[in-house]
């Protein structure tokens, strides 16, 4: 059970996270979306994109846990695993790219773009860690080389 618990919390945080995000997104594309077509913007969120925001960051939370945690490819560096993710990630939204135009609605394309800031904004995230990671590595094998120098 405490298996399942270390599993499903960061799955669950990361997922609400991003449910948070995309709705705050949609409203931010949507009032922007109307400023510049010019068309007007209800600002009450489609019950039918709730639904469909949920499935998604829970997908990609998933996603997320099981490529980029430590539980299953953990030989892999960081870097080869955001690639990983991030092909993934594009089945995924080009999967719910078909489906959601499938259903015409005018909200569809603030979907869209919302999702796909998202998902910029994630890559970005991963991009700047996997510099951080590397920068850091070098400086911790910089000091290892001067320990032992110093020590010999």
């Amino acid at each position: 059970m405490r298996k399942l618990v270390n599993f499903v919390t960061p799955v669950k945080a990361f997922a609400g996270m991003m449910f948070a995000g995309l709705i705050i997104l949609y409203m931010v594309t949507g009032t922007a979306y109307a400023a510049i077509t010019g068309a007007a913007f209800d600002y009450s969120v489609p019950f039918v994109f709730i639904l469909q925001g949920l499935v998604l960051t829970m997908i990609i939370a998933l996603l997320r846990e099981l490529i980029l945690g430590d539980r299953i490819i953990k030989s892999w560096r960081f870097f080869r695993r955001v690639i990983v993710f991030g092909i993934s990630l594009m089945v995924l939204l080009a999967v719910c790219f078909l489906v959601v135009f499938a259903i015409p609605s005018n909200w569809a394309y603030l979907w869209l773009i919302a999702v796909g800031v998202l998902m910029l904004g994630m890559i970005v995230i991963f991009g700047i860690s996997e510099i951080y990671y590397q920068k850091t590595g070098d400086w911790y094998t910089e000091m290892l080389g001067i320990y032992k120098e110093k020590h010999k």
